[in-house]
C-alpha cells in the first residue's frame, strides 16, 4: 500500500530526516518524482562524437543508451528489449550500426526503431507490430555546451533553459578553460567508486567546504608545503551558493592576476587571451569551483562526476576525467597528474570522502537519532544580484540548496 509522506516536514530548511537516506519507500518516490520526471544528465557530446557511437548509463534505476544516429541526431532510449525485457546493450560504450538483443536476436536502430526479428516465420499475421515495438525513447533530449540532459517518462515542468539559468555562467567558464571552448570527457580515464549509503550524500558532498581541512588533512599538508596553497583555509574569501532548482556551487579559489601568472604557463595564458580576449581569459583562469547540477551531475576542475543511485543505501560514482580541446599538451598532462593526486583510487582526497560516506551509511542506521543538520551559517546568508543565496565556503548554504528543489519535486509528484 502506498504511503504518503510529508516531504516538506522530512526535508526541512535546516535539517533532513534520517528516513530520507534509509527508507525504501522514500527511495521509490525519489525515482518516480525526481529521476523519471525531471532533467537528468546522461552524457557529454564528446563521448559520442561519430554516427554509430553510443554510451550506456542510468537514469535512476533505469538503464538507457545514449546514441548518435546517422544524421548526427542524439537519441536516448531505454536499454530494454521490448520482447522479453533483456538489456539490449551490455557494454559501456562503442560504435555499432544497430543493437541486437543476444537473447532472441531482435535488432534495433540507433533511434530505437525495431529493424528485424530472428526467425520471423514463427510469428503469425498480426502478432508482430514493428512500429509499436521499438525501444522506448526519452520524452525530451536537450543539451547545453555539449552536456546532454534527458527526461524519461514525462515532460518536465520547467525547461532546461530555466533549470540551468543560475549556473550557465559557471558552465560557460568550465568550457572556456579550453582555448576553443570545448572539452573532451572520459577519453583520459574514468574512476569508479561504490559506497554503502544514499545517493544524496554525494550530492551534498561534492560541494562540501566544511570537511576539507579535517577529512583531507594529509592532502592539505602536502598542498601547503609543496604546492603553494595558502594555509589559512578558514579565511578564504570564497562562497557556497544556492543557484536555484537544486543546483549548488562551492568556490574553491579566486586568484589575483599575479597568482594566475604563477599557476599557469605563459604560453597557455597567451593562447587563452588570443582566443577569448584578455578580460574573459583572465576571468576564467582566476576561478576554480565545484558545481552540482541536481540531481546527478557534478562539475569539478578535472572531472564530470556522475551519481548513480543503486538502492536506498548503495551508490556508484563515476568520475570522467575531462581534457581541454586544443590546449597545450602540458596543460592537459598537468590536469591528469593533479586529478591523480587528489581523486585516483590511491590518492590523497577521493578515498577519504568515500570512507566518510560509508561511515555516514553506518551512522544513519541509528534511526532513533532522527535528524541530519544543515544549519551552519543559515543566519548569515545573503542574496546576490541574481537572487542566489550564498554564504561562506565552510558554511552549509550549498548543502541546503538541493532540498529546495527536492521539496518542490517530491511534493509536486504527490499531486500528479
Amino acid at each position: 500500500m502506498s504511503v504518503e509522506r510529508d516531504y516538506d516536514d522530512l526535508a526541512r530548511i535546516d535539517r533532513t530526516h534520517v528516513s530520507l537516506y534509509n527508507d525504501q519507500g522514500v527511495y521509490s518516490d525519489e525515482m518516480e518524482r525526481i529521476f523519471y520526471r525531471s532533467w537528468i544528465y546522461v552524457a557529454h557530446e564528446s563521448e559520442i562524437p561519430n554516427p554509430g557511437d553510443y554510451k550506456t548509463t542510468f537514469m535512476g534505476d533505469v538503464p538507457v543508451i545514449v546514441t548518435r544516429g546517422e544524421n548526427n541526431e542524439i537519441n536516448v532510449v531505454i536499454n530494454r528489449c521490448t520482447h522479453r525485457g533483456v538489456a539490449v546493450c551490455p557494454l559501456e560504450k562503442g560504435n555499432t550500426p544497430s543493437f541486437v538483443c543476444q537473447y532472441h536476436g531482435w535488432e534495433y536502430g540507433m533511434d530505437g526503431e525495431l529493424l528485424a526479428v530472428s526467425m520471423p516465420r514463427g510469428y503469425n499475421e498480426g502478432e508482430l507490430d514493428y512500429k509499436s515495438l521499438g525501444l522506448v525513447s526519452a520524452k525530451k533530449v536537450e543539451s547545453y555546451r555539449g552536456i546532454i540532459f534527458a527526461s524519461l517518462l514525462s515532460v518536465p515542468d520547467i525547461s532546461l533553459d530555466e533549470k540551468l539559468r543560475g549556473v550557465k555562467e559557471y558552465i560557460d567558464m568550465y568550457m572556456d578553460f579550453s582555448p576553443v571552448g570545448e572539452i573532451i570527457v572520459g577519453n583520459s580515464g574514468v574512476n569508479k567508486h561504490h559506497y554503502h549509503a544514499n545517493w544524496k550524500i554525494q550530492t551534498e558532498g561534492s560541494v562540501e567546504g566544511y570537511h576539507a581541512p579535517v577529512t583531507h588533512s594529509t592532502a592539505f599538508d602536502v598542498m601547503i608545503r609543496k604546492m603553494g596553497m595558502p594555509p589559512n583555509y578558514q579565511g578564504y574569501d570564497t562562497k557556497g551558493m544556492d543557484c536555484g532548482y537544486g543546483n549548488n556551487l562551492l568556490e574553491v579559489y579566486s586568484l589575483p592576476d599575479e597568482a594566475v601568472y604563477k599557476r599557469w604557463p605563459a604560453e597557455y595564458i597567451d593562447l587563452m587571451i588570443e582566443k577569448h580576449g584578455k578580460e574573459r581569459a583572465m576571468h576564467v583562469l582566476r576561478h576554480r569551483f565545484n558545481l552540482v547540477i541536481f540531481p546527478n551531475l557534478a562539475l569539478l576542475e578535472y572531472q564530470f562526476r556522475v551519481i548513480r543511485p543503486m538502492g536506498v543505501d548503495k551508490t556508484e560514482v563515476r568520475m570522467y576525467h575531462t581534457m581541454l580541446k586544443d590546449a597545450p599538451d602540458e596543460i592537459n598532462t598537468r590536469r591528469v597528474r593533479e586529478h591523480e593526486f587528489f581523486y585516483s583510487p590511491a590518492a590523497f582526497g577521493g578515498p577519504d570522502d568515500y570512507a566518510m560516506f560509508d561511515r555516514a551509511g553506518q551512522g544513519m542506521k541509528a534511526e532513533m537519532v532522527p535528524w541530519i543538520l544543515f544549519n551552519r551559517g543559515i543566519k548569515s546568508e545573503e542574496v546576490d544580484e541574481h537572487g542566489r543565496r550564498y554564504g561562506g565556503h565552510t558554511q552549509e548554504t550549498q548543502q541546503r540548496a538541493p532540498y529546495f528543489e527536492y521539496r518542490r519535486l517530491m511534493t509536486l509528484g504527490s499531486q500528479s
